[in-house]
């Protein structure tokens, strides 16, 4: 069987992307190539799945330091 890659964190990275590529197509009808919109609605869409990543990222970052904190208060 031909793989595109023999690193498996990067297979899984593109089995991730196939498996959310084909769930767009059935909700929505389409593929990324087939869509039509302005511009600029692309850099708003853009932006506000940036601003997501940004709150994901913040809720890790508080949580890294609320176990860094404890651990350094145990001494652990």
């Amino acid at each position: 069987m031909f793989k595109l890659t023999k690193d498996p964190i990067v297979a899984a990275i593109i089995k991730r992307a196939n498996d959310r590529s084909n769930q767009g197509i059935d909700d929505y009808g389409g593929t990324m190539a087939d869509a039509d919109k302005p511009m600029l609605a692309w850099i708003a869409d853009a932006q506000e799945e940036l601003w997501d990543a940004i709150v994901y990222l913040e809720k890790i970052k508080s949580i890294v330091e609320r176990i860094a904190g404890h651990a350094a208060e145990t001494g652990e």
